[in-house]
């Protein structure tokens, strides 16, 4: 493939916007601090809370407390 194929570039701009959207939640997780899972917050933590009651957690685990 060539530099300046559009494909190429394009691909490179949405790796580069999902790059910046992982670091600015990631940034606001560190702002904000531990916290319980907020309607409309956009931080990593409540990223993945929501993520994990939506989908469930599929995890076999293989020890028990």
């Amino acid at each position: 493939m060539k530099a300046d194929d559009p494909k190429q570039k394009k691909m490179e701009m949405e790796r580069r916007m999902i790059y910046e959207m992982i670091n600015a939640s990631i940034d606001l997780a560190e702002k904000l601090g531990p916290h319980d899972l907020a309607k409309g917050c956009n931080c990593i933590a409540c990223v993945d809370k929501r993520k994990r009651l939506i989908a469930g957690d599929k995890r076999e685990w293989k020890y028990t407390l």
